[in-house]
């Protein structure tokens, strides 16, 4: 694990935010074309969180989930609970990436399999937060993994309004 943030540190921001993306959209196709159809064949319709965003116009829904949501869940989520487990316990750093993932999903329940896909996106952030956290510190961590996580809600919103409404950009 921590050859894996070692190398994802030595990167310069760009290159950084650009395969953390990468791996977010890799994970996104994988559980569309893979997880979804296995899922809703067993157990039925997925639910999520897309009542909110069909509830407000579509400039609120991006700013609450392009913004708002992405910096609040890096506070809590990532820079709250690995701060305060990697100072008050002795845990090994995979176990602090995995209970801020666990944190992370759990707070995602629209259904089982929400909190599942949420963790795994919960694991890729929190390794993110501490690559970033071991290069530069706490609050480059902050901006870089909530302007991560803000790029990609937002990239799925604006293409959920693409394909739904049959907009051009």
């Amino acid at each position: 694990m921590q050859k894996l943030i070692d190398k994802l540190a030595s990167y310069n921001t760009f290159i950084f935010i650009v395969i953390i993306l990468g791996i977010d959209f890799l994970f996104l196709a994988f559980h569309f074309f893979v997880i979804v159809p296995w899922y809703e064949n067993l157990f039925g319709i997925i639910t999520g969180p897309v009542d909110f965003l069909d509830s407000v116009p579509f400039y609120v829904g991006l700013i609450v989930v392009a913004l708002i949501v992405p910096l609040t869940e890096t506070l809590v989520n990532q820079f709250l609970v690995i701060y305060l487990l990697l100072r008050f316990t002795r845990f090994p750093l995979w176990i602090v990436i995995c209970i801020s993932a666990l944190i992370f999903g759990v707070l995602h329940i629209y259904s089982v399999f929400y909190v599942f896909c949420a963790f795994v996106g919960g694991f890729i952030y929190a390794i993110a937060f501490v690559a970033c956290k071991q290069k530069k510190g706490y609050f480059y961590a902050i901006w870089v993994v909530a302007l991560i996580h803000g790029l990609y809600n937002g990239i799925i919103v604006l293409l959920r309004w693409y394909f739904s409404t049959g907009a051009s950009l």
